[in-house]
């Protein structure tokens, strides 16, 4: 299965630096090894860290014909520009590993095997696991 993370955030969140910090987890070439059944082929996730004035909501949508499954984690701009990276890194972290599977939970999809996708998620995001390599 392919994982992407992207970002649609304000310079001043500094969420781009926790796309590199995820970069550095190499989630991309994780997930691409790991077989979750035929209903998703792709998930999308776009951190959304903008101005509140901007009124954005989250965007959730999955393209059937081709399985894939695209969606926005809300960030509050205001709370990321007083974070430090490593805060910064495990809010985004845990709202991924919160967020995700309850979202492809909602779809009820035949053939996803929800539990050992969430482990994963679980395991590779754990912002603990990331001290102990120096990533955070």
């Amino acid at each position: 299965m392919k994982l992407n993370i992207l970002c649609d955030a304000d310079w001043e969140s500094k969420v781009s630096d926790v796309i590199k910090y995820l970069n550095k987890l190499q989630y991309k070439q994780f997930f691409e090894k790991k077989n979750y059944g035929s209903s998703i082929e792709k998930i999308l996730i776009d951190l959304m860290c903008q101005d509140p004035k901007l009124n954005l909501k989250q965007r959730i949508r999955f393209i059937k014909k081709e399985k894939i499954l695209s969606l926005d984690i809300m960030l509050d701009l205001d709370e990321f520009k007083l974070l430090s990276q490593i805060e910064r890194n495990a809010v985004v972290s845990n709202k991924i590993i919160k967020e995700v599977p309850l979202i492809i939970e909602k779809y009820k999809f035949d053939d996803f095997n929800l539990q050992k996708f969430e482990t994963d998620l679980k395991g590779l995001l754990n912002i603990k696991k990331s001290f102990d390599y120096g990533l955070a």
